[in-house]
């Protein structure tokens, strides 16, 4: 069972998955366009989004690679960040591209495919500058939802919320210093990895 307060953004998100292309993409592009660059996966705008699923974030890079086989391409503008992505598969042809938006206190995220289909939505809502919930959706109505608890201004957990797991349970951030070095869950006293540096 999903809390009332994921509502509004799932219900968002799906929409965004019913758009096509050209309807997702804001006015998101600014003066100065810059390219990033990463050999894999660089970030997600879910807060550990990447972890949660056992990825390690790789790298941003400042300069095109030579080979773009898996790699991620990053278009940014000084205002509002990364505004899209395309996505190289192992031929290094693009295989997917995804379109960042912001508006005001939500963040989102729609994947699309190579033949334009919409795949995956994520969002972010805000408060007081921090992320409290967010949400990815895939296609096929498959969703993670997550809640986040705060020391001072760093996440130190998240409630987790989705269809194929115990609702409610609480994955913990471990970090050393300012590194995260892995992210866990309590089972019957027993510690959990979902995720490990």
């Amino acid at each position: 069972m999903v809390p009332d307060k994921f509502k509004f953004l799932l219900e968002s998100l799906q929409s965004k998955l019913e758009m096509n292309p050209p309807e997702v993409v804001g006015a998101q592009r600014g003066q100065g366009e810059d390219v990033k660059w990463s050999k894999g996966p660089g970030f997600s705008i879910v807060p550990f989004g990447l972890e949660l699923a056992g990825v390690t974030p790789y790298p941003i890079l400042d300069n095109e690679p030579k080979s773009k086989r898996n790699c991620f391409k990053f278009y940014c503008s000084g205002v509002g960040g990364f505004y899209r992505s395309d996505i190289y598969g192992v031929s290094s042809t693009i295989i997917e591209a995804e379109i960042y938006q912001n508006e005001g206190q939500f963040r989102s995220s729609v994947r699309f495919d190579d033949s334009g289909d919409a795949v995956r939505a994520s969002g972010v809502i805000f408060e007081s500058g921090v992320p409290y919930i967010s949400c990815r959706l895939e296609d096929d109505g498959e969703f993670w939802c997550y809640e986040y608890r705060y020391e001072g201004r760093r996440v130190s957990s998240m409630i987790a919320y989705a269809p194929n797991s115990m609702a409610g349970t609480e994955i913990f951030v471990e970090r050393v210093g300012d590194h995260l070095v892995g992210l866990y869950f309590f089972n019957d006293h027993s510690k959990f990895y979902i995720y490990r540096v």
